[in-house]
């Protein structure tokens, strides 16, 4: 599944706040935006969208029904056929699992418990096989991506806490660092000044560990990591 890219990434104010009375550790502070792991989904078999039952921003559970294309209903009326013929000793169980298999080939189901953050497709556009109907956010996997400078970097390691907060909210939450690039980049363009665009970075994924269902992606968040100085 492709991660698709949910809001511009920006490198704010890399602040080192200095000693702060807490064993003599100093906080990094980073700014990012929510991210969801992302499953773009369709249906295995060419045809035309007859049903789309949801819409951007609609929750969705793991194996609900998204959409469905026009030979859905027949292979439905060939499925029941066939497990009614099972049932009379007329067939075998791999017939019943092919017609099963051939009736799922014509539907779209939701990967994950989540959210649909992009609707690709309208009902009575006709697809081919595998492409992408819809977006799906897994709210399971939620986390906000930072640049750290080179400078610091080695700072930073796998599974060290940090607390994030959220525009908006007063509730703080807390994470883990749970990936650091192994290459530096040079920081996004989105960068508000020309000084801190031209400096090498480190991608981060901050973790969140508890996630809340309000919790929306693309929302603006500032990361503090403690570090020894």
């Amino acid at each position: 599944m492709r991660n698709y890219c949910l809001g511009l990434m920006f490198f704010a104010a890399f602040v080192l706040a200095g000693c702060n009375g807490n064993g003599g550790t100093k906080e990094l502070k980073f700014s990012g935006t929510l991210e969801l792991n992302e499953h773009s989904v369709g249906a295995r078999a060419a045809g035309r969208i007859v049903s789309l039952s949801v819409d951007e921003g609609s929750e969705v559970k793991k194996g609900q029904l998204l959409a469905t294309l026009d030979r859905y209903e027949q292979f439905k009326k060939d499925f029941d056929r066939v497990r009614q013929l099972f049932e009379q000793g007329g067939t075998n169980q791999q017939g019943v699992e092919n017609a099963q298999l051939i009736w799922d080939d014509q539907a779209v189901f939701s990967p994950v418990d989540g959210v649909v953050l992009v609707k690709v497709r309208e009902m009575g556009e006709v697809v081919s096989a595998g492409s992408p109907v819809a977006v799906i956010g897994d709210r399971s996997n939620v986390w906000v991506r930072i640049y750290v400078p080179e400078g610091v970097i080695n700072k930073i390691k796998m599974n060290q806490p940090a607390v994030l907060y959220f525009d908006g909210l007063k509730k703080t939450f807390n994470g883990r660092v749970s990936f650091i690039a192994s290459q530096a980049e040079f920081t996004p363009r989105n960068v508000q000044t020309q000084e801190e665009r031209i400096t090498q970075t480190f991608a981060v994924k901050v973790t969140l560990e508890n996630p809340e269902p309000f919790l929306r992606p693309g929302v603006s968040c500032d990361v503090m990591i403690r570090v020894a100085p």
